[in-house]
């Protein structure tokens, strides 16, 4: 039924999703989720430049930053906490994939909403082609 009242609750219902979507982007921010996924991600690219990385050199990884997500509900982790991803990639001139950067694996970042970091994963999906 619409109606003044059921207007009004949907703008309170808007108002607040916008309230949230602030202020996790403010704790992202205040956090320095995103630099710090950046910096986890280059400690585990030095770390693997011996092997361990698929067969890619560390050079040829570039890491983009995918997204920032609230996890509220897990099916193995009890509690909220906040993924911060970025992309693995390495330059393909094939004029397939966005800005040529073919997508090669992932690096999350978990951290507690208070900032404390849980864990990380450093993962490569996509192994490089072998010639032969």
């Amino acid at each position: 039924m619409l109606n003044g009242m059921g207007n009004e609750s949907k703008d309170m219902n808007h108002a607040s999703a916008a309230e949230m979507v602030t202020a996790l982007a403010s704790l992202a921010a205040t956090q320095n989720l995103r630099g710090r996924a950046f910096e986890g991600c280059s400690k585990w690219l030095n770390d693997a430049a011996g092997g361990g990385l698929g067969g890619w050199a560390v050079g040829e990884i570039v890491p983009h930053f995918k997204s920032c997500s609230l996890v509220f509900d897990h099916g193995l982790l009890a509690y909220p906490f906040v993924e911060t991803r970025l992309e693995l990639c390495v330059r393909e001139a094939s004029g397939i994939f966005l800005r040529d950067l073919r997508p090669i694996g992932y690096y999350r970042l978990i951290t507690l909403l208070d900032g404390t970091p849980d864990d990380d994963y450093f993962v490569i999906v996509v192994p490089k082609p072998t010639d032969g």
